[in-house]
């Protein structure tokens, strides 16, 4: 895949992320999952708003869920909680139908499906360290980056910028591997291929030195008239020259 075409992917990959880190918020339970089970019931809020409380819990849902999957750490969730598995799932599942949908649309080859996931996870570490810096420097006169890394680090027991780059690193190679193989299924070994191919059944091709000594062969007995002596030509029944019959 060629670099446009890997970037219009990776930035599609990213906006395909956000409804699967929707799913993960409102089916798996990421937000009870992440805090032990403090919170729960958040989607259970969009009654509250009435009739956009959908919407309303569709936006921030996304954007909460997006949040924790790039914040937690899939090793995180191993070593504080092995054995539980919807934790896990939770903050895994969302990288892998991400990847995999976007393999699915944009890749052709396993490296492809690969890059295109490798771009998504690229893409919102920029996002993530760029509004780090952003967000320190507009509250640096309260103490912006020291606030956000206490947070961070208390949830996760990592500062602010490891635990987003080892979260969103870790994710994204877990849908590389499933993005790859989406690949694979539309790989065609052929594509890109050097060697012409020649699907049109007039195509005739150009003579080699076999067909040209072939041919030279069936016509190497020269003929001639037994009357006047005259050369013949292969198939003549009179000779051109006295008209005597060909014997």
């Amino acid at each position: 895949m060629g670099f446009k075409r890997v970037l219009g992917s990776g930035i599609a990959g990213m906006l395909c992320l956000l409804p699967m880190a929707w799913i993960s918020f409102q089916f798996l339970g990421l937000v009870s999952h992440v805090t032990g089970g403090l919170i729960t019931g958040v989607s259970d809020l969009a009654s509250a708003f009435g009739r956009s409380g959908q919407i309303i819990i569709f936006i921030v849902g996304a954007i909460l869920g997006l949040v924790m999957i790039c914040l937690f750490p899939i090793h995180w969730a191993l070593i504080y909680n092995p054995n539980d598995i919807p934790l896990l799932l939770s903050l895994i599942v969302p990288w892998i139908l991400c990847c995999a949908i976007t393999s699915g649309l944009f890749a052709h080859s396993p490296r492809g499906g690969f890059n295109t996931s490798l771009a998504i996870g690229i893409g919102y570490l920029l996002v993530f360290v760029i509004g780090y810096f952003a967000i320190s420097a507009l509250l640096s006169q309260i103490g912006g980056a020291a606030i956000i890394n206490s947070i961070v680090t208390g949830l996760t027991d990592m500062p602010y910028l490891l635990a987003v780059i080892t979260a969103i690193l870790e994710g994204s190679l877990v849908g590389a591997v499933f993005g790859a193989f989406v690949g694979s299924l539309k790989y065609n070994p052929e594509e890109g291929s050097d060697i012409p191919k020649y699907k049109d059944k007039s195509f005739e091709p150009e003579p080699t030195l076999d067909s040209f000594s072939s041919f030279s062969d069936k016509g190497s007995e020269d003929i001639f008239c037994t009357n006047c002596g005259a050369k013949l030509k292969p198939g003549d029944e009179f000779c051109v020259n006295c008209g005597a019959k060909v014997k």
